[in-house]
């Protein structure tokens, strides 16, 4: 029975270092507890006790799921998460040093798993993103993946006093890092002003009057002096504004008004389907860029599995299937590159990282409207400042109902719209050099499979000497 407590324990502990608690020391409790648990145990001990923990960290974590559309499919989803999480299981783990490197190294492993499978991966719940208030400086070196395998050695915080201490100094390092951050040189900056337009009713049915929605993000756009670049956010404009007359007399009548290109999130229609667009007008209103998201959300923009999808909820009738786009685009504005990541693309550490390639800055459009009041939206803002620190970029953020804002190279939140409230938010973003590269973006999730093999086998192959 106290097995089962601290199994329970260890799940809610790794939960609580995400939204809406936000505890950075809380993953690194649960990690080095469910270690701890699971050593000296059979292997049908140590798969119940991680299917416990499991459930008990992605039950929470992912509840947001459920606002809308029922328990079934949050059910669904936690489980099959807390099966993946349950592969930690199947080695017999011991109380050394040698044992604690390598259940680091396979609980890395594992997210890396679920990041990408299946359907595409799904990269919620990852301890790399919990550590952007204490571990800001390794981000741009080893990115998310390098901190959660930095969080995971907590473990050996159970194998030895030596270790104990030795971890304890690391976790008080974490806290003063900030003093020790570079100067950053003068620099270019652009004026971006970001429209969070909001809309008339949450939920699945947010777009249900996508004039509606269209308006207020028109209505809530002003001149403000000195602005180079309005952004809107995801599902802005539902109302294809290519092939809709009046909703592209509306945007060139606007551009005109304020002077300046406007980057507008819309759904533009194709015999193929639907494209999630990022789509770029000049101060005219004529198009001169078109992104469309490559990275499909599965069961919110395309249904995998879809006869049995439709059994288990009678909402995934009404996905349509998008078409997902083929390359990157750059957007330009004063000859500024930049790159928009549509929602859910922040997930995916190597597209994140492919799509950085070549901007001095980037933004990050979605729409949250669909999760009503849950959590969704603050987890989603902590996995976009993870990003920003990882790839030392300045984010320009919005969505149609928050969080809009302006996150720092190092994931600083700046400044932020109240959510929920319609607002203007005008930034001054920082320029880096398109073509600088950080060490966490030059290190690819191949290489990072490598070195956790690594990790792994080197321990085992020292003891059979």
């Amino acid at each position: 029975m106290v097995n089962y407590l601290l199994a329970t324990l260890s799940g809610l502990l790794l939960w609580g270092g995400f939204a809406p608690l936000e505890v950075w020391f809380t993953p690194i409790l649960g990690i080095a507890l469910l270690f701890q648990t699971l050593c000296g145990k059979t292997i049908l001990e140590r798969f119940i006790l991680s299917l416990l923990a499991g459930l008990n960290f992605f039950l929470p974590l992912l509840h947001w799921s459920s606002i809308y559309v029922g328990s079934v499919p949050w059910l669904v989803l936690a489980f099959g998460q807390s099966l993946l999480f349950c592969l930690i299981a199947i080695p017999n783990w011991s109380r050394s040093s040698a044992s604690a490197l390598q259940f680091s190294a396979l609980f890395t492993l594992i997210e890396l798993l679920r990041m990408k499978v299946p359907f595409g991966g799904f990269g919620w719940g990852r301890l790399g993103f919990t550590q952007i208030d204490s571990l800001t400086f390794a981000y741009p070196l080893v990115g998310v993946t390098g901190v959660s395998l930095l969080v995971a050695f907590s473990t050996l915080m159970v194998t030895s006093i030596r270790s104990f201490l030795l971890a304890a100094t690391f976790l008080f390092l974490m806290q003063v890092n900030p003093f020790f951050r570079p100067n950053i040189p003068e620099a270019k900056f652009i004026q971006v002003t970001a429209i969070q337009g909001g809309v008339d009713k949450l939920g699945l049915d947010f777009n249900q009057r996508a004039t509606r929605i269209l308006k207020r993000h028109i209505d809530e756009t002003h001149f403000i002096q000195g602005t180079d670049l309005y952004i809107w956010p995801e599902n802005a404009s539902d109302i294809d504004p290519i092939k809709n007359k009046e909703a592209r007399k509306e945007i060139v009548n606007l551009s005109k008004r304020i002077k300046a290109p406007l980057l507008v999130g819309a759904v533009e229609s194709s015999p193929e389907g639907p494209t999630n667009s990022s789509l770029l007008f000049d101060s005219n209103g004529e198009l001169v860029s078109r992104y469309l998201k490559q990275d499909l959300a599965p069961f919110g923009e395309y249904m995998p599995l879809r006869e049995l999808a439709e059994i288990i909820s009678p909402y995934a009738e009404r996905v349509n299937d998008f078409r997902p786009g083929s390359d990157w685009v750059k957007h330009s504005v004063n000859g500024v590159p930049f790159q928009a990541l549509i929602c859910f693309e922040v997930l995916d550490d190597d597209h994140v990282k492919t799509g950085a390639l070549g901007s001095a800055f980037l933004v990050a459009q979605t729409n949250n409207a669909t999760f009503g009041k849950s959590s969704e939206a603050a987890q989603q803002f902590q996995i976009t400042r993870a990003r920003a620190a990882e790839l030392a970029r300045e984010f320009a953020v919005v969505s149609t109902t928050g969080l809009t804002a302006h996150l720092n190279q190092h994931g600083e939140i700046l400044d932020r719209a109240p959510q929920f409230e319609p607002r203007r938010l005008t930034m001054n973003i920082h320029l880096e050099d398109p073509e600088k590269k950080t060490p966490a973006q030059r290190t690819t999730s191949w290489m990072w499979l490598i070195a956790l093999f690594a990790i792994m086998v080197l321990p085992r192959m020292r003891i059979s000497r």
